[in-house]
């Protein structure tokens, strides 16, 4: 795609001074990411027109992250096209400067800090998220997926329906999205949202590849700095490591078959 489409459609609308410049960054799966700036100022350009099956409500996320924004945890999001395909937010450097050398203790730490968050969000509905994706991806009910779905529905239930431990969750913290370990600055809120707290902590283990002895670890130090039992900590973590397991290979089945819908960032010369 030729750099020139972005700078066009957003020259105006950021208030750009030539020379402009767009540069490519390393990026997910689904989006495409730029680094936008002039000699004044820098913004992430995120595409986002390849994900055509998660279900992601852009525009509550933007207003999401513009309170996350104020209370200093993420990067100030500044336009959202009307399709809600090319999202624009203030540049910040993604380089993860560490403080604490403790991976596993600096993910308990931020997760105990975002799930302490007064924030309004609206709730992560898991069981319509499933649903959302095995629609996606054509599952039917003979498909292994879709059977193991229906035997952890009482599961999950359960664990939506318990208000003491609804929180506001990142959902998919990796280390490398931990961008200011001393201030809790994180990027990705693409799937933040209210939910089950525990979710959240057995998601980080998915997505960090931690070792059970890691796990172990992310337990205690969550359940020290949330103030909670480690018994309960490590007991609610084992319930959530299926859902966990089952969303993201959900997650990837619509994934793969969405794959032949992907668009291109928009040609706007």
């Amino acid at each position: 795609m030729d750099p020139r489409s972005i700078i066009t459609l957003l020259k105006d609308r950021l208030n750009l001074q030539e020379p402009v410049t767009l540069e490519s960054q390393a990026s997910g799966t689904v989006n495409s990411v730029f680094k936008l700036y002039d000699a004044q100022q820098a913004f992430a350009v995120k595409w986002v027109g390849e994900d055509t099956f998660s279900g992601i409500d852009r525009f509550h996320q933007f207003v999401l992250q513009e309170q996350l924004a104020r209370r200093g945890m993420a990067p100030r999001p500044v336009w959202l096209s009307d399709d809600g395909r090319l999202w624009v937010e203030v540049w910040v450097n993604t380089a993860c400067v560490p403080v604490e050398t403790d991976v596993v203790y600096t993910l308990a730490s931020v997760l105990a800090h975002i799930h302490n968050q007064p924030v309004t969000a609206r709730p992560l509905n898991l069981e319509a998220r499933w649903e959302h994706y095995i629609e996606v991806a054509g599952l039917d009910a003979a498909s292994a997926l879709v059977k193991q779905a229906d035997q952890l529905r009482p599961r999950l239930r359960a664990s939506q329906s318990s208000t003491n431990d609804l929180v506001l969750c990142h959902n998919d913290l990796s280390y490398g999205h931990i961008i200011d370990q001393q201030h809790h600055i994180v990027v990705d809120w693409e799937y933040s949202a209210m939910g089950n707290r525990f979710f959240d902590l057995a998601s980080c283990v998915m997505i960090n590849d931690l070792s059970e002895r890691q796990s172990e670890r992310l337990c205690f130090y969550y359940a020290e700095q949330a103030g909670l039992p480690l018994h309960q900590v490590t007991r609610a973590l084992a319930v959530q490591s299926d859902i966990v397991a089952l969303t993201n290979e959900l997650w990837q089945s619509a994934l793969d078959a969405s794959a032949s819908q992907a668009l291109s960032p928009p040609v706007v010369l």
